[in-house]
């Protein structure tokens, strides 16, 4: 091989492993991220969601202008063969989401698209994730794999790592500071460890199955 057959022979290699670390949990990632922001701002805009988006389906695109994403996305096929590969429902759901946007990238009708993006959300973490999401909230699932950035950065964790995901400030200040332990993060935040009498040992037990049921799905789902 000459040296430019090796450059090419590289360049092709490396798009199959960027193409291999695109799992589906990317658009669950999305999602909930834009249920994180509708919780935490009044009007927020979206170019930014946007842009992760679509560099996870063209990952070799070139933006000029950041606000030319919501064009771009008006205008897309959804047919890459080197990024992220959607299905036809989930083609649905983010042109839902698009149409349902501005100019400016911020959502028309609030009231209207906040639940069904919440439904979707949903119906995406059940369809990837169908042994984990019983245990768990699909949005809370959904932010513990969007905190660690993936779910294949999560299912090697142990549970007292899933069990503390969310809590990072606290054990900063524990480890800084001398500050109480966090005896638990976005977890928490469960029904069954709300309801619960003893909080950190119902806590530690569903972080026990969480695991486990992470551990299945990924095998199951996005292993390739």
């Amino acid at each position: 091989m000459d040296n430019k057959q090796i450059i090419q022979w590289n360049i092709q290699q490396s798009k199959k492993n960027i193409k291999k670390n695109i799992l589906k949990d990317r658009i669950i990632i999305f999602f909930t991220r834009i249920v994180e922001d509708l919780g935490k701002y009044k009007n927020p805009n979206f170019y930014g969601r946007l842009k992760e988006l679509f560099l996870s389906i063209y990952p070799y695109f070139d933006f000029k202008d950041t606000k030319q994403i919501y064009d771009h996305f008006k205008k897309l096929n959804f047919k890459s063969r080197e990024g992220l590969l959607l299905d036809k429902e989930e083609i649905d759901y983010v042109k839902f989401f698009i149409n349902n946007l501005d100019s400016n990238c911020k959502i028309k009708d609030r009231n209207k698209v906040e639940p069904k993006i919440k439904e979707m959300l949903s119906l995406l973490v059940k369809k990837y994730l169908p042994n984990s999401s019983v245990l768990i909230e699909p949005y809370l699932l959904g932010k513990i794999i969007s905190s660690v950035g993936g779910i294949k950065n999560l299912y090697r964790k142990p549970s007292s790592t899933i069990q503390l995901i969310g809590a990072e400030r606290a054990m900063f200040r524990h480890i800084s500071k001398k500050k109480p332990s966090p005896k638990y993060g976005l977890i928490y935040y469960s029904g069954k460890i709300q309801n619960a009498k003893d909080k950190g040992k119902t806590s530690r037990r569903l972080a026990n199955k969480l695991i486990l049921g992470i551990r299945i799905d990924y095998f199951q789902m996005f292993a390739q």
